[in-house]
Order: C-alpha cells, then sequence, then structure tokens
C-alpha cells in the first residue's frame, strides 16, 4: 500500500474522485509497494485500482489506451538499508558528528535500477529476484568484489554464503544486464582471488556486460577497523598490466575486454589515460571508468565553439580535487587559457577533513575549500567541481553553496555543463552579480 500525494489536474484520477491522502493498495489484484510497481501495473488496458480512504477500501474499474497516465503521483520510496559490515564501507570511515544520511547505508536493487547504485545482493530473496525479472529492472549495479567465499564474507562483514552466483545466474538467464565493481584491496582480493572472481563472472557474459575494477580509498577515521591499506604507486602500475593482461585474454575469448580499470589506476599510477575505445560503450562511466577520457575528449569536440564567445574576460578560480587537478590542467585549463579571453587560476584543494589520501573532488568539503582558498584574490567567481554537493544540496559538512559564497565574499558556482555553455553561464553570473550590487545599492538609497 502506497499513499497518494498528488493528482493532476484533468486527469482520470481526478474524474474518479481520487485525492492525495488516499492510499493505493491493488492494481489488477497485484499488491502495490511503490512507485515501481505501479508504474509496471498501470500500463494494462482494463484496470482494478484497489483504493483505501481512511478504513473505506474502494474498487475502481477503468478502461484506457496502455500509455494513458491515471494523473497519480505516489509518496517517494524509502532505500532499504543494508546489513552488511563491509571492511572499506564509506560509511564506517565518516567521523562523528555528521549529518544523519551520511551514516545511512544503503542496499535497494531498486534504486540500482533507477539510478545506477551498487547493491551486493546478499538479502536479496526469490521473491524480489521474480520481480527484477517480471518488472525487467535492467540493468543492474552489483558489488561483487570477490567471487571466492571466504573472502567476500570477509570483505561484506557476513557470516553467511548470500549464493551470488546462483542469483546471477537466475538474473542473466531471464535476460537482466549486470554490471559488477571490484574494489581492489592489496593482497586481500587481488592475485589469484581476482583471477577467479573475473573468471567466474565471464561465464555469464554478456549479460554480466562489464567488471569495473576500482582502487581501495581509506580515510583518517578508522578507529577499531580491520587493519587494511592503500596501493602504493608501483603496486597500482603493477594491477593495470594485470588487468590488461586479463583484457587481452578476454578479448580473445569473448571478443569483449570486459574488465575496465577506474581513472584513479592510471593517474595514480602515473600512467597515460588510454584513449577512448578503451572503454567500451562507457559501461560503468559514473563509477570513474572513463571518467576523464569523456570530458578531455568532450572539451576538444567542443573547444572550438568558445574562441572569442566571451565579450569581456572574467577572472576565474577553477576548484579541482588533487586527482583530477593535473590532468584538468593540461587538458581544459591551458587551452582555456591559450583562448585570450579566459583568465582562469586552478586550485587544487587538499583533502584535511577525510586525510591526504582522498583526493577526489566529490569527496571535498566546504570547510576545505574555504581554509585553502580565504587568503587568495578569487577574481569574480569560483567554480566548484560537479558531485561535490549531496542530493540534498548540502557539502559533507553541511555548508550549503550560499555559505561558501558568503564566506568568500565572490559567487561560487558548481559547474555541470557542458563546455560551449561556459561563456554563457560566465557572462551570466556576472550580470547576476551586478544586479545583486544593484539591488543592495536601491536598498541602501530608500533607507
Amino acid at each position: 500500500m502506497v499513499k497518494i500525494i498528488n493528482i493532476e489536474s484533468g486527469s482520470i484520477a481526478e474524474e474518479l474522485g481520487l485525492k492525495p491522502g488516499f492510499s493505493l493498495i491493488k492494481i489488477n489484484g497485484r499488491e502495490i509497494n511503490d512507485r515501481l510497481d505501479y508504474r509496471y501495473y498501470i500500463t494494462d488496458e482494463k484496470v482494478e485500482l484497489l483504493v483505501r480512504r481512511e478504513d473505506e477500501e474502494t474498487l475502481y474499474e477503468i478502461e484506457k489506451d496502455a500509455d494513458d497516465q491515471l494523473g497519480i503521483t505516489l509518496e517517494d520510496m524509502k532505500l532499504k538499508s543494508c546489513g552488511n559490515n563491509c571492511v572499506f564501507c564509506f560509511v564506517y570511515q565518516n567521523p562523528k558528528g555528521m549529518r544523519k544520511p551520511l551514516y545511512f547505508k544503503d542496499e535497494d536493487y531498486r534504486f540500482s535500477f533507477l539510478y545506477g547504485h551498487y547493491v551486493t545482493m546478499t538479502t536479496v530473496k526469490q521473491k524480489d529476484l521474480n520481480r527484477i525479472v517480471e518488472q525487467r529492472l535492467s540493468p543492474l549495479y552489483i558489488s561483487v568484489h570477490a567471487t571466492e567465499e571466504k573472502v567476500r564474507k570477509l570483505l561484506l562483514g557476513i557470516n553467511f554464503d548470500d549464493h551470488l552466483l546462483e542469483k546471477i545466474k537466475f538474473l542473466t538467464s531471464y535476460g537482466i544486464e549486470l554490471h559488477a565493481q571490484i574494489v581492489l584491496c592489496p593482497e586481500i582480493n587481488d592475485g589469484p582471488v581476482f583471477r577467479k572472481t573475473v573468471n567466474d563472472l565471464k561465464e555469464f557474459y554478456p549479460k554480466v556486460r562489464s567488471i569495473a575494477v576500482v582502487p581501495l580509498g581509506l580515510t583518517r577515521y578508522r578507529n577499531n577497523l580491520m587493519e587494511m591499506r592503500m596501493h602504493s604507486k608501483q603496486e597500482l602500475g603493477e594491477a593495470l598490466d594485470t588487468i590488461n593482461m586479463f583484457r587481452e585474454e578476454l578479448r580473445a575469448e569473448l571478443g569483449d575486454p570486459f574488465v575496465y580499470p577506474a581513472d584513479e589506476f592510471f593517474i595514480r599510477a602515473g600512467r597515460a589515460l588510454p584513449q577512448a575505445d578503451y572503454y567500451g560503450a562507457f559501461y560503468q562511466i559514473e563509477n570513474g571508468v572513463g571518467e576523464f577520457r569523456d570530458m578531455i575528449d568532450a572539451f576538444e569536440t567542443e573547444k572550438t565553439e568558445l574562441a572569442g564567445k566571451l565579450n569581456k574576460t572574467a577572472d576565474i578560480t577553477w576548484v579541482s580535487g588533487e586527482l583530477a587537478a593535473p590532468l584538468l590542467d593540461e587538458y581544459i585549463i591551458e587551452p582555456l587559457r591559450r583562448m585570450g579571453n579566459f583568465n582562469i587560476n586552478l586550485i587544487p584543494v587538499k583533502n584535511e577533513f577525510y586525510g591526504p589520501s582522498i583526493q577526489v573532488s566529490g569527496l571535498l568539503t566546504a570547510q576545505d575549500i574555504f581554509d585553502q582558498l580565504k587568503e587568495r584574490s578569487l577574481g569574480d567567481m569560483v567554480f566548484l567541481p560537479p558531485r561535490v554537493l549531496n542530493e540534498d544540496g548540502f557539502f559533507l559538512d553541511d555548508w550549503t553553496v550560499e555559505k561558501l559564497e558568503q564566506k568568500l565574499g565572490v559567487i561560487c558556482y558548481v559547474y555541470t555543463e557542458s563546455f560551449s555553455a561556459l561563456p554563457q553561464v560566465i557572462e551570466s553570473l556576472l550580470q547576476g552579480r551586478h544586479s545583486k550590487r544593484s539591488e543592495n545599492k536601491r536598498i541602501l538609497i530608500d533607507d
């Protein structure tokens, strides 16, 4: 049963007399537990809605075209929590005193389908597998880490066999596409364990379509957690060599390299980024696999649209995490500077909050950005990296962009647009600053 929160004006639902606050119980005799159930079952041409209003239940019979919408909006789905205790879980590596959502561990295959969240599938039951197949919730993104039972138990912090490969076999036999992730941990799931994991998953190719390999990341908050270490630069290079060897073997066997290392391997190992064809269809770009190559190539395509497009030179401070800064400077910032009308100062911000080993831009806090920018001349505006804000619009340390802007005394903007939009964004921000100053001046006169 799910609560109705809105009824569209002029819709079928409004004609039936449905109201916000009513609850939808069943469609055609099938229980409705969330928006995905509703979206799937509402496509029938003959629909019976069982609806509850307070203690009264009413059955509505509807005839419609398959693509007709009823005009019902249901309450948001609530994330299912995770019962694992993964040894590298970032939630456990947060300090005390942060807001509650940052301590919530999610494990929800529905959000894997909708938003690409990674799930371990440890608690998925047969009824869940049946639902995934029936409703075609594909693709899904699975955190595998290891298929060797003891190692998987260790990494996930569980004491039972979750029968992952059986679940994968069931889903793929019904055509559900899966993408796997391995967080590579030195001396734990590398070496023979890694080879076994890849070999086990390749048996389900092409329905297991890709494997992303991501290096372990550790914060400075690991009190009372299992002792672990990150890869050295040499080990990252060796891991890349091993992965590339596997890729060639798999290309010969499957016609596909199948395994894709994250950009962080190349950058930390001091290796050149591969060209775009290395990444296939960029299956796991949101996981940092091919993200830099895609960004560089996008800039190369769009940079011809930038020359001479900015009417007035702007002084821009561009913030980045330490990992991205060298590539960003070489392939994007420096070419922009050479165009003559982009005056950009790139500032890599060290992550003091989580510790210097965490260098990705998406885990920067506003406090670190402020501390490392406050004594600098920042020009007209500060550009902040994408993903630096959580879905609720806050930095990890609860600051907002507005607070950072007020503290620094300069326009702050999270840049997510294409590079071709850069002149328009800059001019819009400059115009907005002018308007704000004009408004402040009028207020002072009125006072």
